[in-house]
């Protein structure tokens, strides 16, 4: 008789094959059933309530997943796949954890037909080589500076029922923006982050605009400097303005009271020195993300010289790139080649708070949007919703081709790969069909969350698709009507689509592949 080898540890579990397999994508679908119905413009909102009681609400996919407290390893792979999308998009995380768990929940259903996950892998790899074909092929090219579509484009992206309303004013707002840091090399969307928010509550969104400039929330030095300088020759610096206290200690003993006349006039010295050298460059304008002691700061005021200090790291980049100064740390190397310039340098209060603005820079590479509003959460999820169309438009500038959006991508992707699957053979036909189902779990949750009958709307969608010209149809859940969607200019980036499907085919033959979980004593068994 053969002896049993044992080679894991006692209080080892182990989960095998079917069992193991289902227990990770029900964790998938369980996660993915806290973002579906934040899907569309009639999508819902979620409040997320933190350990500390501070409440986000928000229909955002992307954030909601940040703030889920997951303790799955498969459900925690699909969230890291969905924060990808959104790094590399800004945009897509629901769309993408939908169809990544339809896929899945559809494989499944073939597994428990004794259908081996070799095969079915195998199918949607060739599903989603094709539809990356397809998509290629059908991919509408664009100009970067076609105005139009990019409008469009922002207002697809625009999901956050809270702003609506402002659609149209935050979409030019958006386009403005990014027109303004864009270079000329296809890198628009790694100069998103050159467009700062400002939140200030009060008033209302569409009193919101776009500054050529640069808005940082900061306060003088001193109260008897300037509150507004024009033509501002700007000094962006990174060291103390203090008298450099020595880093050991030492005793110094005076018997004569004019000798502490004479360390504090060799203090005074040193700072006036720090002076000469601003006042002999004609600056006027102090940006420093270190400290300027209250002393120096009393001397620059007397020169009619405002300084802000201990700025951080991304405020600072924003006032080199807008002014065009550059960081210096060595005081008597600044020169005037270093010295950026602003047409104005004023400061604000706003909602009680205070701000400094540089504003009329020489070709800005940095702009802020002022974002008002009347409700602090109603800011916070209008800021959310303008850095997805941020990133949008800009993915789009770079890529230059688009797709219709509305749900009319992924019905015509699903009827051309029916049509793949019937020229195959094997297993591999189903998960090709189990693929394409998936796809067409994206609009009917769409035609779901605008409260529409879902098998009438995807029977008239599915139906409309007839010809190569009918490609486009789609849902508008705005009018709750089937139609051209391009043509009523509800689009979204090419890439965006090609994103999801790479993120959810990739996922779904990494968890098929799993056979056995194997978890260690004490820990917590997957997908509980």
């Amino acid at each position: 008789m053969s002896v049993p080898i044992i080679i894991l540890k006692e209080g080892t579990e182990e989960t095998k094959e079917k069992e193991a397999r289902m227990q990770n994508i029900n964790a998938i679908i369980a996660i993915t059933e806290s973002v579906k119905s934040t899907l569309g413009p009639k999508g819902m909102n979620k409040m997320l309530v933190d350990s500390i009681g501070d409440v986000t609400i928000t229909n955002d996919g992307a954030e909601i997943l940040k703030k889920l407290d997951i303790d799955n390893v498969a459900a925690n792979m699909m969230v890291n796949i969905a924060k990808s999308i959104d790094d590399d998009i800004g945009d897509g995380t629901t769309t993408a954890v939908i169809f990544s768990a339809a896929l899945l929940g559809n494989a499944l259903e073939l597994i428990e037909q004794d259908i081996h996950p070799k095969p079915i892998t195998h199918g949607f790899r060739m599903a989603a080589k094709k539809s990356l074909e397809i998509i290629n092929d059908i991919a509408v090219k664009i100009s970067p500076d076609d105005d139009k579509i990019l409008i469009n484009i922002a207002k697809t992206a625009m999901n956050a029922q809270d702003i609506i309303g402002v659609k149209d004013h935050f979409s030019e707002l958006t386009l403005q923006a990014i027109k303004h840091v864009k270079g000329d090399a296809k890198d628009t969307f790694s100069k998103v982050g050159n467009v700062l928010i400002v939140k200030v509550p009060g008033k209302s969104l569409q009193e919101s605009e776009l500054i050529n400039g640069v808005y940082i929330a900061k306060e003088r030095v001193n109260p008897a400097m300037p509150e507004v300088v024009k033509n501002a020759k700007i000094a962006v610096i990174k060291r103390k303005l203090d008298v450099v206290k020595t880093e050991f200690d030492s005793q110094i003993r005076i018997s004569n009271p004019a000798d502490i006349q004479k360390f504090l006039d060799q203090e005074d010295k040193i700072l006036l020195d720090y002076l000469k050298i601003f006042k002999d460059l004609g600056v006027n304008m102090i940006v420093n993300n270190q400290d300027i002691s209250d002393k120096f700061g009393a001397f620059l005021a007397r020169e009619g010289i405002v300084a802000i200090k201990n700025l951080g790291d991304s405020d600072i980049k924003a006032v080199t790139k807008a002014t065009g100064a550059e960081k210096v740390a060595d005081l008597h190397s600044l020169s005037e080649e270093d010295l950026g310039f602003a047409e104005n340098v004023k400061f604000e209060k706003l909602a009680n708070n205070d701000y400094v603005l540089f504003s009329g820079c020489k070709n800005p590479k940095s702009v802020s949007i002022i974002l008002k509003g009347g409700l602090e959460k109603l800011l916070d999820s209008a800021e959310i919703t303008l850095n997805d169309v941020l990133s949008v438009v800009a993915k789009v500038m770079d890529t230059e081709t688009v797709v219709a959006g509305g749900g009319a991508i992924y019905i015509e992707l699903a009827k051309r790969l029916r049509e793949f699957a019937n020229q195959i053979s094997g297993k591999e036909q189903l998960a090709v069909n189990a693929f394409a189902i998936a796809l067409e779990e994206i609009p009917k949750t769409l035609i779901k969350n605008a409260g529409l009958d879902e098998i009438e709307n995807m029977t008239e969608l599915r139906a409309a698709h007839k010809t190569d010209n009918e490609k486009w149809v789609g849902i508008d859940t705005i009018s709750n009507k089937i139609e051209d969607n391009f043509k009523k200019g509800i689009v979204e980036p090419a890439a965006l689509v090609s994103h999801v499907i790479k993120a959810g085919s990739e996922l779904a033959n990494l968890i098929l592949r799993v056979d056995r979980i194997i978890s260690a004593k004490g820990s917590r068994p997957p997908g509980m």
